[in-house]
């Protein structure tokens, strides 16, 4: 069985709580993204239409990047006691904080593109985000008073829910296809260079 069968099978369904709130959020969300303000800061947020691919994989990167950092430079300053070790862990926290809120918002927007069971999907990960974020930001302000050891906890949990998050992500993006271009998912026995508008087989038909 794969892992994310389960998934499936955890995920609230039609017409649960979850997925009322998602659909009202996504809702108020296209709302706002078809505003005359909205729609230029919608298409640069996208990406796929100048970049050629969303720019949330992109972004996304820094912060987990900078996290995974501030948690290996966490565990050298606890051996250690280094001021610098802790000063580095500091800096790469700070740093995927900024990077977090820049995904967030590159994320909203491919969630306009998702429907169903993978707007709820979708929720539960931008939820899961969220949830990391305001532990890194607790992380932060504990440091700042001289509580390093629970900001390091608070870190370590924090991490965790991103990797969490981050592979519900991937289940979003290479399961499902949010964001991905119709022509790169393709049947085994289609070219790649067949970039015709004939019917494809996406994976998510394939798991179904």
């Amino acid at each position: 069985m794969e892992i994310v069968s389960l998934v499936d099978r955890l995920l609230p369904g039609t017409n649960s709580r979850l997925d009322r709130l998602s659909s009202a959020s996504q809702t108020a969300l296209g709302s706002a993204a078809e505003t005359a303000v909205g729609r230029p800061i919608t298409w640069i947020l996208r990406g796929n239409e100048w970049l050629g691919h969303p720019t949330h994989p992109v972004v996304v990167a820094l912060p987990i990047g900078a996290w995974t950092l501030c948690g290996w430079y966490d565990a050298r300053s606890a051996a250690s006691g280094d001021p610098q070790d802790e000063y580095t862990a500091d800096t790469a926290l700070r740093f995927g904080i900024v990077g977090a809120l820049a995904a967030a918002t590159t994320g909203l927007v491919q969630y306009l593109d998702t429907r169903d069971g993978v707007r709820r999907e979708t929720a539960v990960h931008a939820a899961l985000n969220n949830i990391a974020l305001g532990l890194y930001v607790g992380s932060w302000a504990a440091r700042q008073r001289g509580r390093r050891p629970l900001g390091r906890r608070l870190a370590a949990l924090g991490l965790s829910l991103v990797g969490v998050s981050g592979f519900l992500g991937g289940d979003i993006a290479f399961r499902h296809g949010v964001g991905v271009r119709p022509q790169a998912l393709r049947t085994p026995d289609r070219a790649a260079s067949d970039t015709s508008d004939a019917p494809i087989e996406t994976t998510e038909a394939r798991h179904s």
